[in-house]
């Protein structure tokens, strides 16, 4: 069906029928593969209630938009309402107004990241990288590499501030497990004395070494005390949990425990870094919400240490796909060999030429790469060869100019946080990180074929 002949463009402007045919929404639909998308989507679900599943395209198509426009997942509903090319990216055959009839509702993005999770996510972009291929746009001839981190969306830690949080949860959970047990029953937890101190401590500008550990240690002996109280409600509340009509659902429970748990760790880990005066510890939790974050050292200028997933990431041919994401540290020099395995794989071939860092020109990654034929951007090593100028001269300048050409992955970085929404990691069902990225990746690859191809 032609575009003109659409119901949906019929409706846009019944006047005149001027259609923009260059409008990026529908040149970015052609590049989608939606059907083979659509059977890997519906094998998430009951075959049974099929009938009653939202499209691929449709969750997909909302999904990509809100990275393009940075947009939440109410604002992308708004903006899928108001505009008819978006919806017809969308997979809408008639234009939808908002006050007609509402299409879907904005928490059910949330619930379909948490179904399809980012196995999903990595099935669509090794689709959309195949479709790359098969039109010609990636040769995979040359592979670079570099790692990145992408913040979280948490405010920066303080250990009173992260205590304070534990200790309110705590203290809200307590009075829930009560209420549940006994509404009259009466709990001491001293909340209203621990909000003050924690509010002083945030008012006070200048700050000394010994303002700070008393802080810390009257939140600690809080914290303790809410945690053990705690603990004793939940154990009496599963002593009475069969003759108890107000008793907590079972999925409230474990949730309560779930981060009971956390707030334990949360505890030990405050009050050893208290009784050895000491600023490290092993596996430090950051953020109560989100307790897989790690402190990540970069040591560059104005972010020394960032909050967030290391990315992984290689280019090819300018097209940005994600080899590894992990909130733990590493070494991104180490992952040259899994990366050059996942090149074969998506590619059916080697590069030949690795572009990176100094990071990766270990030994092993070089002796790796002359045994596979590959060539490699690293500074030589070793003693300088027998040769002439003009070759001493050749050689520099293809180390600069492949040099040159890893910067631009760099740029890459800097293009997708700024313009990709990935400044700030901001879907934190599990593995919402990996998804989001990988979708921030996945609209850029997108855009840059629109552009290029």
């Amino acid at each position: 069906m032609y575009l003109n002949q659409m119901p949906l463009f019929k409706e846009l402007n019944p006047y005149s029928g001027q259609i923009d045919s260059n409008n990026r929404w529908i040149q970015l639909a052609d590049l989608v593969p939606w059907d083979e998308m659509e059977t890997l989507y519906l094998g998430y679900f009951d075959p049974s209630k099929l009938k009653k599943v939202k499209r691929c395209r449709l969750m997909m198509g909302l999904m990509i938009g809100q990275i393009v426009l940075r947009l939440s997942d109410i604002q992308i509903v708004e903006h899928f309402h108001e505009n008819p090319y978006f919806q017809y990216f969308c997979g809408n055959d008639t234009f939808v107004a908002k006050g007609a009839t509402s299409i879907i509702d904005t928490r059910l993005l949330s619930k379909r990241r948490t179904r399809l999770g980012s196995q999903f996510i990595q099935d669509f972009e090794c689709k959309i990288i195949q479709s790359f291929q098969d039109k010609g746009l990636i040769k995979g001839k040359t592979l670079t590499l570099d790692a990145t981190v992408f913040p979280a969306n948490i405010s920066y830690p303080s250990d009173i501030k992260l205590l304070n949080i534990a200790r309110d949860y705590c203290c809200n959970a307590i009075l829930k497990v009560k209420n549940a047990i006994n509404p009259d029953l009466k709990v001491r937890t001293y909340r209203k004395r621990a909000q003050k101190i924690a509010r002083q401590f945030q008012k006070t500008k200048k700050k000394t070494t010994l303002y700070i550990r008393r802080t810390r240690k009257q939140m600690l002996q809080y914290l303790r005390r809410n945690i053990t109280q705690l603990e004793q409600l939940l154990v009496e509340l599963g002593n009475r949990a069969s003759s108890t009509k107000n008793s907590l659902k079972d999925w409230v429970i474990q949730e309560i425990k779930a981060h009971l748990d956390i707030a334990k760790r949360i505890y030990e880990q405050q009050f050893e870094m208290a009784r050895t005066k000491g600023r490290r510890v092993s596996n430090r939790i950051v953020s109560f919400k989100q307790p897989q974050i790690r402190p990540i050292i970069r040591g560059k200028e104005g972010k020394n240490v960032e909050f967030g997933a290391k990315a992984h990431v290689a280019i090819v041919d300018g097209y940005a796909m994600l080899d590894d994401c992990e909130f733990d540290p590493y070494h991104e020099g180490n992952l040259l060999p899994k990366s050059l395995e996942k090149h074969n794989n998506r590619f059916k071939c080697n590069p030949s030429l690795v572009l990176a860092d100094q990071l990766y020109a270990t030994r092993s990654n070089r002796n790796l790469l002359k045994s596979e034929g590959i060539e490699q951007s690293f500074r030589p090593i070793g003693r300088p060869p027998n040769i002439s100028k003009k070759e001493q001269k050749k050689r520099r300048s293809q180390f600069k100019k492949r040099q040159g050409k890893r910067n631009h992955i760099e740029g890459l970085f800097g293009t997708l946080k700024s313009h990709y929404y990935l400044d700030r990691i901001r879907w934190t069902v599990s593995g919402g990180a990996n998804m989001q990225i990988r979708m921030g990746l996945i609209a850029s690859n997108l855009n840059r074929a629109l552009v290029y191809g």
